[in-house]
């Protein structure tokens, strides 16, 4: 490149300086003689072509120095590495040879840090005047108290304590009126029941759940096992001295049994130790033979079921499982309503 640069001066030297006679060597002294020794002219001054030459020839030494300048940038530039770096990156490197130190970089994003909120912020809350808060953030997450009680899980009215779910329908089945009359599928207490009156029960019979001495099933006569020296009931026969009543599904009330817990089926838990046996009201009774309404239902010689007391027939009271509520002349087993303990 530098020889470029030497042959193009003597080229341009070669034409400037022969046009008006024969070039002659340039000595030291010369050059030190000033301008009139170098480029001659008239009574020692430079023509004005003399002079725009030598300017000509100057302004394209500059510029093929300035081209060559550019050259090397392009090659040093090319065999550089690229890399994009963030204002953070930026920051963060700068900050790592201790040169950010004291530094303003407000602006080295192209922005001023009142554009950006801070990285942490609190609110009293007077403040917050619009907007839902999540629960999570202690809110509710909705705008209405009724919205507000859903999405908590609360009662929307205020009413005493509430431990657990509350649940209520919609007011056409199950429900509690603002009188109090409460309309439920089914009611368990872990405590006492205490009313003025209790009806509306459609079931007919009212029953105890007694030790199970035996499988027995609905309809079937229960008498006391005399023979065992734990009680224990088993379905009864003519031989019989002890009829405790009759096995029932029809109960409009049921008591005794064992506790159970929380969550499980009463039933489920006590009919493998315990059967419901009916004491008292009306409950659909095993016989065979005929049987007229109002006749005596005593024991029959089949475990379990009873017979209508023949007209020349006389039984004693403890030996009678009830009276028949109705009848027919069927001789089948089958299953006829009885009044229990009616003598």
């Amino acid at each position: 490149m530098a020889e470029g640069r030497a042959g193009a001066l003597e080229d341009y030297a070669t034409a400037a300086f022969s046009m008006s006679g024969v070039k002659q060597d340039i000595s030291l002294e010369d050059w030190k003689g000033g301008w009139a020794s170098i480029v001659g002219g008239l009574n020692g001054k430079p023509t004005s072509q003399q002079f725009n030459m030598v300017t000509y020839i100057l302004s394209a030494l500059l510029n093929q120095a300035i081209s060559d300048l550019s050259a090397v940038k392009r090659t040093a530039n090319s065999a550089m590495p690229k890399s994009d770096f963030t204002a953070r990156q930026i920051v963060s490197l700068l900050a790592a040879y201790g040169l950010m130190k004291g530094c303003n970089a407000d602006t080295v994003d192209g922005k001023h840090a009142n554009a950006f909120a801070p990285s942490t912020h609190e609110h009293s809350a007077s403040q917050i005047t619009s907007g839902n808060l999540p629960i999570e953030r202690g809110g509710t997450g909705s705008g209405t108290a009724a919205d507000a009680c859903k999405n908590l899980g609360a009662m929307r009215n205020a009413g005493g304590t509430f431990t657990g779910t509350v649940y209520f329908a919609d007011g056409t089945v199950h429900y509690v009126t603002s009188a109090g009359d409460a309309h439920f599928k089914s009611l368990a207490a872990s405590g006492d029941i205490s009313a003025q009156r209790v009806y509306d029960a459609v079931y007919n019979d009212y029953a105890e759940l007694m030790p199970r001495g035996e499988d027995t099933e609905p309809g079937d006569i229960i008498a006391l096992d005399t023979s065992s020296q734990t009680e224990r009931y088993i379905k009864a026969t003519n031989l019989s001295n002890r009829i405790a009543g009759i096995h029932t599904d029809e109960y409009a009330m049921l008591i005794g049994g064992n506790k159970v817990g929380a969550g499980q089926d009463f039933l489920k838990e006590n009919l493998p130790s315990f059967i419901p046996v009916s004491l008292a009201g009306r409950v659909h009774t095993k016989v065979v033979g005929p049987v007229h309404t109002g006749d005596y239902i005593v024991l029959s010689s089949t475990p379990g079921v009873g017979r209508a007391v023949a007209p020349c027939e006389s039984y004693p009271a403890n030996k009678i499982v009830g009276y028949a509520c109705e009848g027919d002349d069927r001789t089948d087993l089958r299953l006829v309503k009885v009044r229990v303990g009616g003598a």
